[in-house]
């Protein structure tokens, strides 16, 4: 019996290998360099869409969701509250995948709408990608790779459901 699956799981180990070969030595192209994918992201006012050319957020009383994409342990969406330009509370908006919704959030996601804005404005990350509605206040998403030779320390925040208090 052993012997036949020894068998069986090395003819599956060969075909998959040969499905891998081929006679192609053309380079493949990343879809992410197609300049006909990048979306356009200009900031309000007028500002460049260069890294450290985008302003600063001016409310200082506000809440919003972040979400924090990354290599990172126990992400997920979290309502930051911020109260005289400091996040005052930052709590999980859902449970699973060992959250429990109203759970306080990590000092790594305790970020202001600023915070992420000086994240699009850092000039010495290896690469920035900044989504700014044109208009808006605030960016929708800000990617960062601090480094082009390492993996796993990309990170990209996402800004939703901003809601200015009133005062």
């Amino acid at each position: 019996m052993k012997n036949l699956l020894a068998a069986g799981a090395a003819a599956l180990a060969l075909t998959v290998l040969a499905a891998c070969g081929g006679e192609d030595t053309s380079t493949a192209e990343d879809p992410v360099d197609d300049p006909t994918t990048a979306e356009s992201s200009t900031p309000v006012d007028g500002s460049t869409a260069e890294p450290g050319g985008f302003p600063a957020f001016a409310p200082e009383d506000y809440s919003y969701v972040l979400e924090v994409i990354c290599y990172c342990p126990l992400t997920g969406p979290v309502e930051v509250t911020v109260e005289g330009g400091e996040v005052a509370s930052a709590v999980y908006t859902k449970g699973g995948h060992g959250l429990t919704k109203g759970d306080e959030a990590p000092d790594f996601m305790r970020k202001t709408i600023n915070d992420v804005i000086d994240a699009a404005n850092d000039t010495d990350a290896a690469e920035v990608d900044v989504t700014w509605p044109e208009g808006q206040d605030y960016p929708r998403s800000v990617s960062v790779d601090q480094d082009k030779r390492m993996v796993d320390e990309e990170i990209t925040y996402i800004v939703r459901r901003v809601q200015v208090s009133a005062g």
